[in-house]
């Protein structure tokens, strides 16, 4: 490229560094348990504190098995773990103490490294909040250059300027979930198997990238699982074209051992949540044996068809590649308008038990156009149905893969998206794959325009362009401004320091999810202090707990109950009373509108510290 063009390139990122600099870097004080955010921090700083992902718990090892119907939370649908101690923490029994941490491991990994090398502490939190604003300014590079690849800096441009004002973009840059990372990663191997493939695999170091980026995948998210069948598709046709060179292997080698090491980590080290996904289909695979094997054999017949008749498949593709083309722009399109125009009016809603509350959910996926709208603008939307349209339409080796990823993922949760019907939550599902496609789509769209010769298209590619940033912008009010849970951190520094140095708290909250999840899992893993929840007071036996809390005195623990003081009263245990309140804000979790009003949440801590007997 011409030194002024770089020029020119480097400046246009520098600024928009500072912005996404702005945007990214003020993450939410998410710490507390009982959702998936609070979960990976409070893991990221358990292994720091334990060097492994497994956890030994000495003193949950101690505790008498005739406490763990009560003490612990029944999971009666996984035989993997029967229990767990607080949300994401499974207790598995065997071997007595140890606790299986929810999630894969890469991202909780990273966390863990950035709280380390912070030292720690408050400091170490707050490396960790930050390390997603991160992920999500290399995530937006990342796309940047894989749009640069195939259709220009202008366009590339336009398409950073389109992701970073996005409301998904700035909210998830800052809530240490694995999205960021995912976003990452996966337009890094994008880019690279595009830029790979596109030069024929002659230069090893695109496919190395590629293979490195994508593999990690599998080690960030279970659910990307579900992108193995491009992959296999793309090797299968690799294998009519040109048959297995050595090349390949520096892209294929890397994703696989990765790919096995997702699997021996699901085997080995994340059992009990690799069962809660995937336990019933592997259940019915062995009572429906027949179906997969007759379906494997299939596959393999058509397989020895297609590399028999290989030279005649590629004749056929090189033929009938216009009105295949065709057909898929056209079956786009009428989805996105059937998703858009007519469904939300024909859908009905479903109603989904949740397992973690008594609430019944009505979850609206016939709706699911309609709510990225709210965050693209419909504007955004039906430009990214015409951009990918034309990507469709003009595929590449540059942008065939990422299209077959976008499309996948779009599929799946603009169809079906109840794993968390709460917005804006529900709508991290989107921030990896789905909405970077739609921005792409876009951006390409006016692009084209602006490189057309007429006059008045380039006007036209002009307006459009203001229109879709603004809409963006205006789509993403509240999100920029509103940070979650500011000052938390130091609320429950100021709790911590009211504990006694040894102290062991039990919470009594048999709420399915309550205060003993939120506040109990920081003091356990950010903290370091014992926590138990009585879940179950009904299977409480009295003399058990009265025993073990006298054997914990006997070795020098504070032990605080925290709520109602019903039992002690009932066992006539003496204790002195204080009381602690946390107040935060948050953005309001909603279910059938646009979240935009901002909550005051507050919790009273009534803590009891029990005297010796």
């Amino acid at each position: 490229p011409t030194a002024p063009a770089v020029r020119l390139e480097l400046l246009v990122l520098a600024l928009w560094l500072i912005t996404a600099v702005f945007l990214f870097f003020r993450p939410h004080e998410y710490v507390l348990g009982g959702a998936d955010a609070g979960v990976y921090v409070n893991l990221g700083a358990a292994i720091a504190q334990h060097g492994g992902i497994l956890i030994e718990d000495m003193t949950l090892a101690a505790l008498d098995p005739g406490l763990y119907p009560a003490l612990l939370r029944a999971l009666p649908e996984n035989p993997v773990a029967p229990y767990y101690l607080l949300p994401a923490f499974f207790v598995t029994g065997a071997p007595p103490g140890e606790i299986t941490p929810q999630f894969y491991p890469l991202h909780p990994v990273w966390q863990a490294m950035a709280y380390d090398l912070a030292g720690g502490g408050r400091a170490g939190v707050r490396a960790e909040l930050l390390l997603t604003g991160l992920w999500a300014l290399l995530g937006a590079l990342a796309i940047y250059l894989t749009v640069r690849a195939f259709a220009g800096r202008p366009t590339a441009v336009l398409a950073l300027a389109g992701l970073s004002l996005n409301a998904l973009q700035v909210w998830f840059a800052r809530y240490p979930t694995t999205e960021a990372l995912t976003q990452y990663l996966l337009w890094t191997g994008l880019w690279g198997l595009g830029l790979w493939w596109d030069g024929r695999f002659h230069d090893r170091r695109w496919g190395l990238l590629a293979g490195l980026a994508l593999g990690q995948l599998f080690l960030v998210r279970i659910d990307a699982l579900f992108v193995l069948p491009i992959f296999g598709l793309l090797l299968l046709w690799l294998w009519l074209r040109d048959g297995w060179r050595r090349r390949y292997a520096w892209f294929w080698a890397p994703l696989a051992l990765m790919l096995a090491h997702s699997l021996l980590h699901a085997l080995w080290q994340s059992r009990p949540y690799f069962y809660e996904l995937f336990g019933y289909g592997l259940l019915l695979l062995r009572v429906y044996w027949g179906a997969p094997l007759a379906g494997a054999l299939l596959g393999l017949a058509l397989l020895a068809l297609l590399l028999r008749y290989r030279a005649g498949v590629t004749r056929l593709w090189r033929r009938y590649r216009r009105p295949l083309l065709l057909a898929a722009v056209v079956g786009f399109v009428a989805w996105a308008g059937h998703g858009w125009f007519i469904r939300p009016f024909t859908g009905r809603p479903v109603i989904w038990n949740d397992a973690y509350s008594t609430a019944a959910i009505t979850i609206v996926d016939h709706e699911n156009w309609r709510r990225l709208g709210w965050y693209l603008a419909p504007l955004g939307v039906w430009l990214g149905v015409a951009g990918i349209g034309l990507l469709l339409w003009r595929v590449e080796r540059r942008t065939a893969v990422f299209l077959a990823v976008g499309l996948l993922f779009s599929l799946l949760y603009l169809t079906n998206i109840r794993a968390n019907p709460h917005h804006i939550y529900a709508m991290r599902r989107y921030v990896p794959a789905v909405m970077p496609l739609f921005v792409i789509g876009a951006a390409q769209g006016i692009g084209w325009l602006g490189a057309q010769r007429a006059a008045w298209l380039r006007a036209l590619a002009l307006v459009l362009a203001v229109a879709w940033l603004g809409g963006l912008a205006w789509s993403a009010r509240g999100f920029i401004s509103q940070v979650d849970h500011r000052g938390l951190i130091a609320q429950l520094d100021g709790l911590d320091a009211a504990l006694a140095p040894e102290a062991l708290l039990i919470f009594n909250d048999p709420a399915p999810v309550g205060v003993g999840d939120f506040v109990g899992t920081p003091l356990k893993f950010l903290y370091g202090r014992d926590v138990f929840k009585l879940h179950d007071p009904a299977a409480l036996d009295d003399g058990l707990l009265r025993a073990a809390i006298a054997d914990w005195q006997a070795a020098g623990r504070t032990v605080y109950w925290v709520g109602a003081p019903d039992w002690l009263d009932a066992q006539g245990l003496a204790y002195t009373a204080q009381t602690q309140t946390l107040t935060t804000r948050r953005l309001e979790g909603v279910y059938d509108h646009k979240p935009t009003a901002i909550l005051t949440e507050t919790w009273q801590l009534d803590l009891y510290r029990l005297a010796s007997e």
